[in-house]
């Protein structure tokens, strides 16, 4: 996840390579995406494979709350027959798919991004090699090389992980969702009371958080303006004796970016402070609000523990969209360094350049 830093170190690197997601970053990366067109097919099976492991994993916590249930002599409806030991052969015989389909998932998924990288590497590389000299002239090597590999090793991260992660935490937060809905409305209702304050807290808490980072940042480069132009003119410096006047204008510099970082300290510790709050006391609420309407006769306790766990379900899928959000937009920014290396005109024509090149993998 994308983390807001206020100590004087450097700068966070994720914030350097992210591109913000819009019309035109998408259609960006649609240009890369064409290359998964030859590989479509395992691709799409990737994704039913993935769509039935989230199925399987949601099967999990109504399984466990029926067993509670079946040992108190409460057996659920829905389980024919609801003995202990059918509940527990169903639960392994769930496992078990969901591992078989969870490495075909894996392998597919692999696979793809593998060749459909691969592709991208060779027409990146014989774009490079084939431009003009003025377009070397202009740019370093070293960039030219990370294009190469930092940046569609993003873009295979992407692929082979974030992607599917995402289509994987969605499903669950659906599904999870739906089945708190079914399992305790009341419950539920409970718990999207305070929802609406928790994610207007964090909207306001992260940007300005944010913003103060930034000044935090701009601050330490202020004073490391004040050193290089010292050093830079150090002769002056000791013609003049102004040895005092320098180091007390870099103290004060520094102050200020203690101050700025102190701020943004507090903030940061009181959100946190805050979400713990939130997010704990809203467990202890459930449980309590659940133990009353398990001894109203509303609730039976193999549902309310049902309950919890699709709570956690849920709560694990919101918080990891943050993070997978951060990983899309630092792929798109490394789409467009790359998508400009394959739009740039070459010494000859297109389509001889295209007889040139090796068959994909």
């Amino acid at each position: 996840m994308a983390r807001n830093r206020f100590n004087s170190g450097t700068a966070p690197e994720q914030e350097l390579n992210k591109a913000r997601i819009n019309k035109q970053t998408l259609k960006t990366a649609a240009g890369l995406l064409s290359y998964l067109r030859p590989y479509r097919w395992k691709f799409l099976t990737g994704l039913v494979f993935l769509f039935l492991s989230s199925l399987t994993g949601l099967a999990f916590p109504a399984l466990l709350g029926a067993m509670i249930d079946a040992a108190k002599g409460e057996p659920k409806d829905w389980m024919i027959p609801a003995s202990i030991n059918t509940i527990g052969v169903i639960s392994f015989v769930i496992l078990f798919l969901q591992s078989v389909v969870s490495f075909f998932r894996i392998r597919f998924f692999v696979e793809v991004a593998e060749k459909s990288i691969a592709d991208i590497r060779r027409d990146t590389y014989f774009r490079l090699i084939t431009l003009p000299m003025n377009f070397f002239a202009n740019r370093r090597v070293g960039e030219l090389n990370s294009r190469l590999s930092a940046d569609l090793s993003q873009i295979q991260d992407t692929l082979t992980t974030t992607l599917a992660e995402m289509v994987r935490q969605l499903v669950l937060l659906v599904g999870g969702i739906s089945l708190l809905v079914i399992v305790s409305p009341k419950l539920t209702m409970f718990n999207l009371a305070i929802l609406p304050l928790l994610i207007v807290s964090a909207v306001f808490f992260g940007k300005t958080i944010r913003k103060i980072s930034r000044q935090a940042q701009d601050k330490l480069a202020d004073s490391n303006t004040i050193v290089e132009e010292t050093l830079q003119g150090i002769s002056n410096v000791k013609a003049f004796a102004n040895e005092a006047y320098e180091a007390n204008r870099y103290d004060r510099s520094l102050r200020e970016v203690v101050r700025i970082a102190l701020r943004g300290a507090t903030l940061r510790g009181g959100f946190a402070s805050f979400i713990i709050f939130c997010l704990f006391g809203a467990i202890v609420g459930v449980i309590w609000y659940g133990s009353v309407l398990v001894s109203q006769g509303d609730l039976s306790v193999g549902n309310l523990t049902t309950y919890i766990l699709y709570s956690m379900f849920v709560g694990a899928a919101m918080g990891t969209f943050p993070e997978l959000y951060a990983n899309v937009q630092k792929a798109l920014g490394s789409s467009e360094r790359v998508i400009e290396i394959l739009g740039e005109k070459m010494n000859r024509s297109r389509s001889s350049a295209r007889r040139m090149l090796p068959a994909s993998i």
